[in-house]
């Protein structure tokens, strides 16, 4: 089944985007992007990504899934400055079995739940980490 069918495919983005813990990993995957984009320089931008999350908040059949996919842009310089522009591919996977057999789903078979989406990506950073306001300190 895809998400599409199923009719969640945008509360799974939401809810990987901007829900997941204090930052949302939308937040999280920006800021490695922009460490790619710092440690490779100009040019193009290759970032994949891969890790599961928790998404019960949507349905709790999801419990946890996997977000993974990639982002490919492209660097330049400006001055003090990179600008990254490019596009995120996104694919979430994720198995329901009826671990509480509950008679969901009859004989207990699971199913494979899967769907993609994708999001523009434009940011200009300092070249220089520790110049910026997000540059943590204690580390």
């Amino acid at each position: 089944m895809t998400l599409e069918e199923i009719g969640h495919l945008r509360e799974i983005a939401e809810q990987y985007a901007y829900a997941d813990g204090a930052q949302g990993s939308f937040r999280r995957l920006s800021g490695q992007i922009s460490d790619a984009a710092r440690e490779n320089g100009a040019g193009e931008l290759y970032v994949p990504f891969n890790n599961t999350y928790q998404f019960g908040d949507v349905a709790f059949s999801y419990g946890r899934g996997t977000v993974s996919g990639s982002f490919l842009g492209t660097v330049e310089y400006h001055d003090d400055m990179l600008r990254i522009t490019g596009e995120s591919n996104f694919e979430f996977t994720d198995e329901f079995a009826d671990p509480l057999d509950m008679n969901f789903e009859p004989g207990g078979i699971p199913y494979h739940i899967s769907g993609t989406w994708r999001a523009s990506f434009s940011a200009e950073v300092l070249r220089d980490r520790r110049n910026s306001i997000y540059f943590d300190r204690r580390k």
